[in-house]
């Protein structure tokens, strides 16, 4: 899968569960979980192989159900890589010395892999294991399963993660925006449901610079381009410093975003060093009135320094019932407490 990426064909992914002869139940639930993050991802064996479909295994289900969900929420980042992949030719799936060139512990590594330079999948892939020995390059990373999770050193590190049967561990990286959504039982009502932006800071950071972006079209027609009236594209911006946090919006396209009233409803800041409060939020320059329904919420948690175990206490902010315009520029800002 790493391998054809770089070769130029980024739609890649093997049959989950295994072609032929038969996977064992074991073997089933961990292949889900790893294969609900290919690229291309299916269920499929041979015809004259015994059935091997996920719902055979009412563990094999539940990992599914774990494991797909997670992917139908970052069906637009999934959505936005391959929309990368078109038009400059990068992988959807990446080996970590895509995004590391210089760090030269990772070069050797096939046993995780990025999805894009944000997404870090680290599965289990030996029979009977329930914890996973995995390297976190140098920066901070942060548990898809629980955000106040956080791994983070200054030279990278390897660090032994829980495992159990229905689990793989999947980290977002610092300086990152990552779009999700709802998630649902289908792609066609998954992708209909509003936004969250997930910030991600370094731990602990006063200042700092995050970004991501966003392509959406109606993915019903054969070429995924700008400009046709099909489509949006967004670029998201936040920052950190002196005291203040913006994130904003910069939308190069925006039609099609605006005629499915596609909406922003919660953004997640991680990484901060204290609370804070709303201090604007503007849609096209102008004041959003309806502000005095969002409503902001703190968790402060204790951040381990991956080097030397230090203790360090750091925040996450988070924003919701908001209702941004996915096709609209918008900025928010807001003083540290």
């Amino acid at each position: 899968m790493l391998n054809f990426g770089i070769f130029g064909v980024p739609m890649v992914g093997s049959d989950i569960c295994g072609f032929y002869p038969q996977p064992t139940e074991e073997l089933c639930n961990r292949w889900i979980e790893v294969g609900a993050f290919y690229p291309f991802s299916r269920d499929h064996a041979n015809y004259y192989s015994p059935r091997q479909e996920l719902y055979q295994w009412e563990s094999v289900a539940q990992s599914a159900r774990n494991a797909l969900g997670i992917r139908y929420k970052l069906l637009p980042y999934l959505y936005t890589l391959s929309y990368e992949a078109h038009v400059s030719g990068a992988p959807i799936a990446r080996p970590l010395f895509f995004s590391f060139p210089t760090y030269t512990e990772c070069y050797g590594l096939s046993t995780q892999f990025l999805l894009g330079s944000s997404l870090m999948i680290s599965p289990v892939l030996e029979q009977g294991a329930t914890q996973v020995k995995a390297l976190f390059p140098p920066g901070s990373w942060y548990s898809f399963l629980d955000w106040t999770s956080t791994i983070s050193s200054k030279n990278g590190v390897y660090v032994t993660l829980d495992a159990p049967l229905h689990v793989v561990n999947v980290h977002l990286y610092q300086n990152a925006i990552l779009p999700i959504q709802r998630g649902g039982m289908i792609s066609k009502e998954a992708r209909t449901t509003p936004f969250t932006l997930v910030v991600a800071f370094p731990a602990g950071a006063t200042q700092g610079e995050a970004k991501g972006n966003l392509y959406l079209d109606e993915d019903e027609q054969p070429e995924m381009q700008l400009g046709n009236g099909y489509s949006s594209y967004v670029d998201f911006h936040a920052t950190v410093k002196q005291g203040a946090v913006k994130v904003w919006s910069e939308v190069q396209e925006g039609k099609y975003a605006l005629d499915k009233g596609l909406i922003i409803e919660a953004i997640s800041v991680l990484g901060l060093d204290g609370s804070g409060v709303i201090s604007a939020l503007e849609i096209d320059g102008q004041p959003l009135t309806s502000v005095s329904n969002a409503t902001v919420s703190t968790s402060q948690h204790v951040h381990l320094d991956g080097e030397n175990n230090g203790e360090n206490k750091i925040i996450m902010v988070g924003l919701t019932g908001l209702k941004i315009p996915v096709g609209r520029n918008f900025a928010m800002t807001w003083k540290m407490g």
